[in-house]
């Protein structure tokens, strides 16, 4: 058989937690902006770091709709390069800013990427809410995403830690009535009890990172009877200092208990980390042997 490296560079892979205008991959990102003058930090100082870097830095960049556009262009590409042919990527519902708030003209480029790579890669764009967004636009944009029937999935971010989370409960159930696959970001940077509390009031099909889970048998067990899975990026945990190091990543407790989980990019363009980079790395570290990483990639899809 192929040495692990060469077998992950190659075989299929899914990526199910991507930011869509945010997952580019930065050589991608350099081919077409090569007058742009940013240099990506190793690290950020966690989810606050991030979020300044992306506003100096990477929104002086992004400033038309043409730009976003050609943001999710290169992320649709970067992923058919590294050999993902599965991807469920979220589309921020507030990049419609970017088109005088005409929330249409979004839908229709993801409508696009689907059918224009549709030979290459089978993309199931999910509805991207940021809950720091007023709730009056959560819902008129919210809602209209899900009336286009492009959307496969909704997916809930921004800040995690003492964030109400009961004035999403009706875009949820309006999702899963219309079968559209439901979820939360919790667990990076907030505790094993949020992690409880969104699981009971938003009953999730899938949690973004909830790496913070390993800290209570009980919410482990939560996970694990309700057969969530956990869509994990250990390269920007590391970046933004949820974890210390890949070796002593949650991951492994979490997989040791029988909770499915996969490995994902996030933020390409910023933390510079594919699928089969985080593979390989796993298996390189010694946290997964090759047939526990085989699991592990086969989950995302």
């Amino acid at each position: 058989m192929e040495d692990y490296k060469s077998y992950f560079a190659k075989a299929p892979k899914a990526d199910v937690h991507n930011h869509l205008h945010l997952s580019g991959s930065q050589k991608r990102f350099f081919e077409l902006y090569p007058e742009a003058k940013i240099k990506f930090p190793k690290n950020y100082d966690g989810l606050p770091g991030m979020i300044d870097f992306i506003y100096s830095s990477l929104n002086s960049i992004m400033t038309t709709g043409e730009d976003v556009i050609n943001f999710m262009n290169i992320s649709v590409q970067s992923s058919i390069d590294d050999g993902v042919t599965y991807l469920e990527a979220s589309v921020d519902t507030n990049l419609s800013r970017f088109f005088d708030g005409d929330y249409n003209a979004v839908i229709n480029e993801v409508k696009r990427l689907k059918t224009e790579h549709k030979d290459q890669i089978l993309f199931r764009p999910d509805i991207g809410i940021n809950k720091e967004l007023p709730l009056d636009k959560v819902y008129e944009y919210g809602e209209t995403f899900i009336d286009s029937g492009e959307f496969s999935g909704i997916d809930l971010y921004g800040n995690e830690a003492g964030k109400e989370l009961s004035p999403f409960v009706d875009l949820f159930n309006t999702a899963k009535s219309k079968d559209i696959k439901t979820k939360v970001h919790i667990g990076e940077f907030s505790d094993a009890e949020s992690i409880a509390q969104t699981i009971e009031l938003l009953e999730p099909e899938v949690i973004q990172h909830g790496i913070n889970a390993v800290h209570s048998e009980k919410v482990m067990d939560m996970i694990l009877e309700r057969n969530i899975r956990l869509n994990i990026c250990p390269e920007s945990n590391l970046r933004l200092g949820a974890v210390n190091n890949l070796k002593t990543h949650p991951i492994r407790i979490l997989f040791d208990k029988g909770i499915k989980v996969c490995v994902n990019t996030d933020d390409l363009i910023l933390f510079d980390a594919t699928v089969s980079r985080q593979l390989i790395d796993l298996v390189e570290q010694g946290v997964f042997s090759f047939d526990e990483a085989e699991v592990i990639r086969k989950n995302g899809f």
